[in-house]
């Protein structure tokens, strides 16, 4: 049952992007399917009212049975509705992680580990519980630990770009890291990242490599010490553990790309390359500018994306209402069409009819396990 499992993590763009309303669709959907449903979230969610708008926000709305990882102080209020299962030792600002089931249907606030290796564990024990839907919440400035989930919807929309050809852009590019190819000779690499730890790691034809000792992340002065290191014909590859500086590609794109033609650059996963860069929407072009070069940029681990769902609404700062935010929207419709006509993965107005396009594209990745 446990290899059954499916999680599923829901990633919001920004605050106000849809991505509660999202999580609670999937929830409802998935108990009125009485498909066995665990939550959590990657740092802290659920709040009744933003705190920087004041404007009211979705909560988790759990029913009777869910599973519920959290943090210890965040089931005070819901003491009487839940039953404590496991306080596990993972740790959060909020206390111990707490697993318990659902008593009854009330409210919920979501604070998970924040680490990529405490979402594992936690997600371990879930599937040791005979969840076979986890909901995992996340968020653009805390994503890295999705990695570890098996699939991935983006929630974005206006309160993050009221540009809709600026979220467009974001939205492609994104979709194009999180979709790179894997490196066809992972099990090797991982063989070596158990030998060498966090090194770069520099791969050479005879099948040999060399270590950049001391070093996970790319960055400039890392980037002239591989430099050096790589300007040798034998050389095929190099592989970069850490956080790699969207910088570090433009020199290469622009400078450097006759040493990497030809050659491979392997990351770890694509949420390294997203936190590295200051301008997501300018990784497509970036990317299609390094493979035009003949400089190819391959992955260890992907994460398959089910779906992008768009939010039109946003919170509007209201300088007549004494620094009060009102709710205001961009062009529903326009956003769709263009967003459409852009992205290969399905796109969804969770509000509208549509929404049962998701609901289709969950199913299909639950029954087989793939997008």
């Amino acid at each position: 049952m446990e290899s059954n499992s499916k999680v599923i993590g829901i990633l919001g763009t920004a605050k106000n992007t849809g991505k509660t309303t999202t999580f609670n669709f999937l929830l409802e959907w998935s108990n009125s399917e009485k498909i066995k449903s665990g939550l959590t979230s990657i740092g802290y969610d659920g709040e009744d009212i933003d705190n920087i708008t004041g404007l009211p926000k979705p909560r988790i709305l759990i029913e009777k049975g869910n599973i519920i990882a959290t943090a210890e102080q965040c089931l005070f209020p819901f003491k009487d509705r839940i039953e404590i299962i496991e306080k596990t030792s993972v740790n959060t600002a909020l206390g111990r992680v707490v697993i318990g089931k659902a008593k009854k249907e009330g409210m919920a606030i979501l604070a998970g580990p924040n680490k990529g290796i405490d979402l594992q564990v936690i997600i371990q024990k879930l599937k040791q519980l005979r969840v076979e839907l986890l909901l995992v919440d996340g968020a653009l400035n805390r994503m890295m630990p999705l990695i570890h989930c098996d699939a991935l919807i983006i929630a974005t929309g206006a309160s993050r770009h009221t540009d809709i050809g600026l979220l467009v852009d974001e939205i492609e590019s994104m979709t194009r890291v999180f979709n790179l190819p894997i490196w066809e000779k992972e099990d090797i690499i991982k063989e070596e990242i158990r030998k060498y730890k966090n090194n770069i790691l520099i791969f050479q034809k005879n099948g040999c490599l060399k270590q950049l000792s001391g070093h996970s992340l790319l960055g400039h002065k890392t980037f002239s010490n591989l430099i050096s290191i790589i300007n040798d014909p034998e050389y095929d590859g190099v592989y970069i553990p850490g956080i790699i500086q969207e910088t570090i590609l433009k020199k290469i794109a622009d400078k450097y790309y006759q040493l990497f033609q030809g050659k491979t650059i392997i990351i770890n996963n694509p949420t390294f390359l997203l936190i590295g860069s200051r301008e997501i929407n300018h990784l497509k072009d970036l990317i299609g500018d390094l493979l035009n070069k003949g400089i190819n940029i391959k992955t260890l681990y992907n994460l398959p994306i089910l779906a992008i769902t768009i939010n039109p609404f946003y919170p509007k700062y209201n300088r007549l209402g004494k620094g009060s935010y009102e709710m205001a929207s961009i062009d529903g419709l326009q956003l769709s069409e263009q967003m459409t006509g852009r992205i290969t993965f399905p796109v969804i107005n969770i509000r509208e009819k549509e929404s049962s396009k998701l609901l289709m594209e969950v199913k299909k990745f639950l029954k087989t396990g793939n997008k």
